[in-house]
């Protein structure tokens, strides 16, 4: 996928889920976003970016993701 002002939105997020942190964050960073991994409620700030994902994992893997921002 080429970087672009876009790409972050045309990663397929759903795709993530399953993979390791590595393999989720590598996919992010090459759309041109950063990757935010959480526990299972895990307190996180609100404040919205445009270049991150949130994904929570569960044993080193994603296990959702709440999508960009």
């Amino acid at each position: 996928m080429q970087p672009g002002p876009d790409a972050l939105t045309r990663l397929d997020l759903d795709a993530l889920v399953g993979q390791s942190v590595e393999e989720a964050r590598a996919a992010v960073y090459d759309a041109g976003g950063v990757l935010r991994a959480v526990a299972p409620g895990e307190a996180v700030t609100l404040d919205y970016r445009a270049d991150r994902v949130t994904v929570v994992v569960e044993d080193g893997r994603v296990a959702s993701h709440h999508g960009i921002g």
